[in-house]
């Protein structure tokens, strides 16, 4: 992993499937970026061994691994007896990569916009992690994204979610079901004058669902819309209230395990597209009553308003975030 300065971060393409439509905005998309540069010259870490499903080829649960090298979280494991959070294989965020809720940040969230993420800190190591996790309504699946202020560029992170009950098969009554539900994700801000920070977002998903056509694959598609931005003490910039939403191109679904397969994303701002990037998700529960996913986009975005000029102040922005919808 090469060493860079901040505001050099390569991008590279990603792209969804050949035939993916996007429901508003471009159909041309540059794919994240990568990029982990520390602030000092380190060591390549060593991976960690997952507690998750030992054969991925046959697990349902998704991650941003194949979104971006850097986004390395790879297992959610949440108590809700302690409330202890632990998410694995990212550097630097203590040696049982164990989280706990900050709870002035979250009350600030849920107070502001009704959410039921929480925002969780790791409790011990040298990196400063932020992270947003949720269990779905029903409990069928759960959700977390994370994301560091450590490095120069966007650093390491990860987006994940995962099933938790149920097969995901949903009945063949309907052909057509919408999922809606709530987003909530960290932004890794790269800003030339003040270096890395985080903010945190919240939001609402819609997520539709045609297990019919196409024929073989069905068609999945959404947005994420309503979305509020805060800083990382949880106060919010009422500013970019609805500055964007995000568009998630047309996926499908594979049917063998009732995931969804990834397709593009696209933060949408004024008629323009501002930052490109992935989602992709699964489906939860006996019945297929709960959708989650994650979403990783990478490009300019807003951070807060120029006091002098009352314009936006727009940097580069990694966003990795996380949905759960029920029908």
């Amino acid at each position: 992993m090469a060493l860079a300065f901040a505001g050099a971060v390569g991008a590279c393409a990603t792209s969804g499937g050949d035939n993916n439509d996007t429901p508003v905005g471009s159909d041309q998309f540059d794919g994240v970026g990568s990029g982990a540069q520390p602030l000092i010259d380190e060591p390549e870490p060593e991976s960690e061994t997952p507690d998750a499903d030992p054969d991925p080829a046959t697990s349902p649960n998704v991650y941003a691994t194949e979104a971006n090298g850097d986004l390395t979280m790879n297992d959610v494991d949440f108590d809700p007896a302690t409330g202890e959070l632990v998410l694995n294989n990212m550097p630097f965020d203590g040696s049982d990569n164990l989280y706990m809720r900050d709870a002035g940040t979250s009350a600030a969230l849920n107070t502001a916009t009704g959410t039921d993420f929480d925002v969780y800190r790791n409790v011990a190591g040298p990196s400063n992690y932020y992270a947003v996790f949720r269990r779905s309504p029903n409990g069928f699946a759960h959700v977390a994204a994370a994301g560091t202020d450590r490095y120069v560029s966007f650093g390491f992170g990860g987006a994940g979610a995962e099933r938790l009950s149920g097969s995901g098969a949903l009945p063949r009554a309907n052909e057509e079901y919408v999922f809606n539900g709530e987003y909530a994700a960290v932004r890794t801000i790269i800003d030339p004058d003040t270096g890395s920070r985080v903010q945190y977002v919240a939001g609402t998903s819609r997520i539709q669902v045609d297990i019919e056509d196409l024929d073989d694959t069905g068609a999945v598609e959404g947005v994420i819309v309503d979305r509020r931005f805060f800083d990382a003490n949880g106060v919010q910039i009422n500013a970019l209230d609805d500055v964007d939403f995000i568009s998630l191109a047309t996926s499908q679904i594979n049917f063998d395990n009732w995931t969804i397969d990834s397709s593009s994303a696209s933060v949408i701002q004024s008629n323009e597209v501002k930052a490109t990037g992935t989602w992709e998700g699964l489906l939860a529960g006996p019945n297929g009553e709960e959708v989650a996913g994650i979403v990783v986009v990478e490009g300019t975005g807003p951070v807060g308003i120029d006091p002098a000029t009352g314009d936006l102040i727009e940097v580069s922005v990694r966003e990795s975030g996380t949905f759960v919808g029920t029908r």
